[in-house]
C-alpha cells in the first residue's frame, strides 16, 4: 500500500488523528530536516506520519538509532517500524515524550498540526519538547497557515524566538517551516 493510500485511509477512519490532507512533500521535508547533522546525538520527530520527514532526517546522515519517532496513529507507527529499522517508534502523543524519551535532544522536528490547537495543548507539546531538549536546540515546526504555528502567548511563555522559511509551493497544501529557539 502506498503512503498516500495509507494516509487517506487513516484520514477517513480517524479524522481526529490526521489533520493534514496529504503526507508532507519532499521539498518541505528537506527544509524541516535542514538543521540535522550526522554528529547530533539525539533527535525527536513528533507527528512522524508515514515517514516523509523521517526519510529526510536520515538522509542528512543521522544514524537511525539516534532518532526517536512519536506518532498517534498505530497504522502509521507500523509503517514507520517497517520502513525505518533502528529508530525508536512510540505510539504516543508528543507531550508524552517526557515519560519515555531520552533527554538531551539536539532538535525536535514537528509535523504536529499546532496552528489550530488551543494554547494549552500547544504549551503541553512545546513544554515537553523543551524539557527534553538541550538549551538553544531548535524546535522545527511545519505550518500551512498564514501566521506563526505557535500562538503569541505560547511563544511568550517559553521565551521563543523564530525564523521562518519562504512559502514552499511544492507541497499540498503549500507550507512554511518555522524554527523556534528559546531566547536564552
Amino acid at each position: 500500500m502506498s503512503d498516500l493510500s495509507l494516509f487517506l485511509g487513516q484520514f477517513l477512519r480517524r479524522p481526529s488523528e490526521i489533520r493534514a490532507i496529504a503526507p508532507t512533500g519532499q521539498a518541505v521535508a528537506r527544509e524541516m530536516a535542514r538543521l540535522v547533522t550526522p554528529d547530533m546525538q539525539a533527535v525527536a520527530e513528533i507527528g512522524a506520519g508515514t515517514g516523509t520527514i523521517t526519510r529526510a532526517i536520515l538522509a542528512r546522515g543521522l544514524p537511525p538509532e539516534r532518532l526517536q519517532l512519536y506518532e498517534l496513529n498505530a497504522a502509521f507507527c507500523d509503517r514507520l517500524r517497517q520502513r525505518f529499522p533502528g529508530t525508536e517508534v512510540h505510539n504516543l502523543p508528543a507531550q508524552e515524550m517526557v515519560n519515555v524519551g531520552h533527554a538531551g535532544l539536539n532538535a525536535v522536528i514537528s509535523g504536529v498540526p499546532t496552528l489550530p490547537m488551543p494554547d494549552e495543548l500547544q504549551s503541553a507539546i512545546v513544554g515537553a519538547a523543551l524539557a527534553m531538549m538541550k538549551p538553544g536546540a531548535p524546535f522545527v515546526q511545519i505550518t500551512y497557515g498564514p501566521v506563526a504555528p505557535l500562538s503569541e502567548a505560547v511563544r511568550a511563555r517559553f521565551g521563543l524566538v523564530h525564523r521562518k522559511s519562504r512559502r514552499i509551493w511544492a507541497n499540498l497544501p503549500p507550507a512554511r517551516v518555522y524554527v523556534f529557539r528559546q531566547n536564552l
